[in-house]
């Protein structure tokens, strides 16, 4: 199915308050602690139409209700994707122009915690299966939810700012990473590999499990509820997860329709052959050239509906003096130029064991490079 964008209108939209903090609970009527709009204001600048501004509530940026428990993935690469791909989704359903952005503020510590747990009679709200108690991965129940991340998008009113949109991400496990305690009381960590379509049809069944509890709130009834499904890649992959689906609930109890997106990400180099694998080896190879001392060339190219959008790469130096920094980042200018696609976005970060000594980028579309080399 082709990737759809959704724009969710501001006029007839219900509205809740900017803080509606609510302890979500399905076995017991849920307790409602929602307090009037209050006044708040947002950054003064806005970098670009691609980023929304945030709300600064009595001159303090609020952080997420439950940001310990929503970024703690496999892999610091997936918590970023994560994070900022939902952005992404966010924008085609609450435009940045008419939206401003606030952290989750619904979903508690508490409530993702027992969320993202085994459901049991002591979690009967555990969205993950019920455990067997196996520890052999061939045989034990896996757990496929292992993060809920909140995003909340206001509005501007007369009386302040209120909530307008809220966007949910499911992070799925295509691996799930556990550790048991054998008798010795070592540790033993294995993994076990999770069929990708079992672990899609439990993420749409969380989803509308989700909406429907937080429809279950006072005034989030008629809330424009975007969800994403992320699939975490391995803990070792340089490339990170992806947003393989995404979803709208205008109202009621569950996504309307669920969208597949077709997203991939690709690690440069590889052994496919095809242009843009090419385009990334005349360029590797000409700086190699310039600088045979580099110890590692990498780039993630991140693809939608086959064509390649953004291309983020690393390279490791094994020099640490300003001016061959300063002549090595202008070699790589010059490579990129010449060899890099025009099409896509270019983030090229040059690192040594100290850090990062040269940032370079390109927007889509442009043939000039933005550069900054840290002295």
């Amino acid at each position: 199915m082709n990737r759809k964008t959704w724009r969710v209108a501001l006029l007839g939209t219900t509205l809740v308050s900017l803080t509606a903090c609510t302890q979500l609970s399905e076995s017991e009527p849920i307790s409602q602690k929602t307090t009037d709009t209050v006044p708040a204001e947002t950054t003064s600048n806005q970098l670009s139409n691609d980023y929304y501004r945030a709300l600064i509530v009595d001159g303090k940026y609020q952080t997420s209700q439950n940001r310990g428990v929503s970024l703690n993935l496999n892999s610091s690469i997936n918590m970023k994707d994560f994070e900022s791909e939902l952005l992404d989704i966010s924008k085609n359903v609450f435009s940045t122009d008419e939206y401003f952005f606030q952290e989750g503020q619904i979903i508690t510590a508490d409530t993702a915690t027992e969320w993202l747990g085994r459901k049991s009679e002591d979690n009967p709200n555990g969205l993950n299966p019920e455990g067997n108690g196996e520890t052999d991965p061939d045989k034990r129940i896996p757990i496929y939810l292992s993060q809920i991340l909140e995003q909340n998008y206001m509005i501007q009113t007369e009386k302040g700012f209120e909530l307008g949109g809220i966007a949910i991400g499911l992070a799925m496990n295509a691996t799930d990473y556990y550790s048991v305690k054998n008798e010795q009381e070592l540790i033993n960590n294995y993994e076990q590999e999770l069929n990708q379509e079992t672990v899609i049809e439990n993420a749409k069944k969380y989803g509308n499990e989700i909406v429907s509890r937080l429809r279950s709130v006072e005034g989030l009834g008629d809330i424009p509820i975007v969800v994403g499904i992320f699939v975490q890649s391995e803990q070792d992959s340089l490339a990170g997860g992806l947003y393989t689906h995404e979803g709208l609930s205008s109202s009621g109890n569950k996504i309307e329709e669920w969208v597949e997106r077709n997203d991939k990400k690709v690690l440069f180099p590889n052994s496919v052959e095809s242009e843009d694998a090419s385009h990334f080896a005349n360029f590797k190879n000409e700086i190699q050239e310039f600088f045979p001392n580099l110890s590692g060339v990498t780039g993630v190219g991140r693809y939608s509906n086959s064509q390649l959008q953004s291309l983020e790469i690393n390279i490791m130096t094994q020099f640490y003096g300003v001016t061959e920094m300063i002549a090595f980042t202008q070699q790589v200018t010059d490579a990129a130029t010449q060899y890099l696609p025009q099409q896509a976005a270019i983030q090229i970060k040059i690192q040594s064991i100290d850090g990062i000594e040269a940032f370079l980028s390109r927007n889509q579309g442009s043939q000039t490079f933005n550069f900054h080399i840290f002295e």
